[in-house]
């Protein structure tokens, strides 16, 4: 029978050891989050996140636009905060409306300001071991995976995901600990022969219950990022957790895994941003 990885544990001690840096060394980060439109889960994200930051010691800044605006106006928000010498850190919550390009939107970011580490020049960075500060999704992960104990000698990883900014980051970290990983698209035919030889497998596909047991290795670590609603209550993974089980070795519950997480690690990020800048104009 697996054992469940409890995220929201693990978020818990990162956030308490935040908030500690953040009085020990005497810092006042901010964060500026800016949020496009009105999805209820990203709302939702964002209140968790406001939250989290009040309890451990960051000013949390909002930036609500209508999800008619321009991009224009998006872009001049974002350049207003560049240029704010109080914002430490900046968050674009994902995903903005499907009229709006993405990418050129984080890229108008400052990188020593992008929290997520989703700018061009940071991920170029990272993956040239230029730079130290690691996107905290995948961060998150990689603790999630230490956290079972295991040994991860020898071990092979199959992620399975659309976005390139994930997997990317995610696969130079497992590679940096000697996992073999493999990335794989979910519409990929061979999708199920793939997963089900990892010992490590890590699900961002989007789809609800797309694994099924005849996908996953016996014995497995499985981290599922996926968040879908399936009403207007109920939310569930990429994985299905139920059938998976009895079957794998660690799993992450949704919720309760991953997000946790997610958010710990933002915070914990954003600590780091408002040190370097600290630093910075010692």
């Amino acid at each position: 029978m697996a054992k469940i990885i409890d995220g929201k544990k693990l978020a818990d001690t990162i956030q308490q050891e935040v908030k500690q840096e953040i009085k020990d060394k005497q810092l006042s980060p901010n964060l500026a989050v800016v949020l496009v439109g009105d999805d209820q889960a990203s709302q939702l994200y964002i209140d968790l996140k406001k939250k989290a930051c009040h309890k451990v010691g960051i000013e949390f800044h909002e930036y609500l636009l209508e999800k008619n605006t321009s991009e224009e106006e998006i872009l001049k928000t974002i350049n207003f905060l560049n240029k704010d010498a109080n914002i430490d850190a900046i968050l674009i919550q994902l995903p903005l409306p499907k009229q709006f390009d993405t990418d050129k939107i984080i890229q108008a970011m400052d990188p020593a300001k992008d929290v997520d580490g989703f700018h061009k020049e940071n991920i170029d960075k990272l993956l040239n071991k230029q730079s130290g500060f690691i996107p905290g999704l995948p961060l998150g992960i990689i603790k999630l995976i230490e956290s079972t104990n295991e040994s991860l000698a020898n071990k092979s990883a199959v992620i399975i995901a659309k976005s390139e900014i994930l997997y990317k980051p995610l696969a130079k970290l497992l590679n940096d600990k000697g996992i073999q990983t493999d990335i794989v698209k979910p519409d990929d035919t061979k999708v199920k022969d793939k997963s089900n030889q990892a010992d490590i497998l890590i699900v961002a596909c989007g789809q609800a219950f797309f694994v099924k047991a005849d996908m996953v290795k016996d014995n497995a670590i499985v981290i599922d990022i996926g968040t879908n609603k399936i009403d207007k209550d109920y939310t569930v993974g990429d994985v299905d957790y139920t059938e998976v089980f009895d079957k794998v070795g660690y799993i992450t519950p949704v919720p309760g895994g991953v997000g946790p997480m997610t958010v710990a690690m933002l915070l914990y990020n954003t600590v780091q941003l408002a040190e370097n800048r600290k630093d910075s104009t010692i």
